[in-house]
């Protein structure tokens, strides 16, 4: 007996343009004038794709359990939703991915700026110039350097300074970080529900205050531009970063912003 087709592989010939009408359990795929069209057993429609016009895309519905699948596999052939983040605060139904070229070798990513930034920041020391590319205009631009400060990143390319926003969508290819990243995970069912967005780095209440738990306050006197980062007292400092909060400890302790440099008592 003739196995049943898994999700990813009916998916991935879906991406391909292949005109096969394939089925399983709860997708299927089949042609529609001159588009090719990925549906749930239900006939919902997830997907459709003009694979075969001189510019393919495809279309995704924002909202649905096979969201997270639909949206990595189709990075992963190299169509990249240019607008994906503006249509989701409009709230719009549908996404269109374009096909861009992608270098031999390098991993596209669509995620927040801190997520473009972790991972700079954990492979920065050991990567070579064309390792990171960012999209800009359309290009792929080499990252020479990167830096965070207050809520904003810095990104050095080849192009000139790009600033981000922490929370602004962007795409982007690394090549030499695989190592670095958790394995790619492809589930068969897309476990978010509807309307979930993707899990941000927990933060305890306590770590929000501007007094960190059982300390006396005041022994650290911290600038006004820099209190919604860092919190201090009792020799300690907490310091939020992209990454996550960070407590620091030990004598001497200071605060800086450009020049001006505030010392523990």
């Amino acid at each position: 007996m003739k196995a049943a087709i898994d999700n990813i592989t009916l998916i991935q010939k879906f991406l391909k343009g292949e005109d096969s009408l394939l089925a399983n359990r709860e997708l299927r795929m089949e042609k529609a004038l001159n588009e090719t069209q990925l549906l749930t057993t239900q006939g919902i429609l997830l997907a459709k794709g003009r694979l075969t016009d001189r510019l393919p895309n495809i279309v995704i519905r924002l909202k649905s359990d096979y969201w997270e699948l639909l949206n990595q596999l189709t990075l992963d052939a190299c169509f990249l939703p240019l607008h994906l983040q503006q249509d989701q605060l409009d709230g719009a139904t549908f996404t269109q991915y374009d096909y861009h070229s992608v270098p031999a070798g390098y991993h596209a990513h669509c995620q927040e700026a801190s997520a473009f930034w972790k991972t700079w920041w954990i492979n920065h020391r050991k990567l070579q110039l064309m390792d990171m590319l960012l999209l800009c205009q359309k290009r792929w631009y080499p990252v020479q350097e990167m830096l965070c400060d207050t809520g904003t990143i810095y990104v050095k390319t080849w192009r000139g300074e790009k600033t981000l926003s922490i929370s602004e969508m962007v795409i982007w290819l690394d090549r030499n970080t695989k190592e670095h990243r958790p394995p790619s995970k492809y589930p068969q069912h897309h476990q978010t529900k509807v309307g979930e967005t993707a899990p941000r780095i927990p933060v305890r209440a306590d770590l929000l205050s501007n007094q960190l738990p059982g300390t006396v306050s005041g022994q650290i006197m911290v600038p006004d531009n820099l209190r919604q980062v860092i919190k201090a007292d009792n020799n300690r400092l907490l310091v939020h970063t992209v990454l996550g909060p960070v407590i620091i400890e030990g004598q001497n302790l200071t605060c800086a912003l450009a020049r001006k440099v505030v010392k523990a008592l």
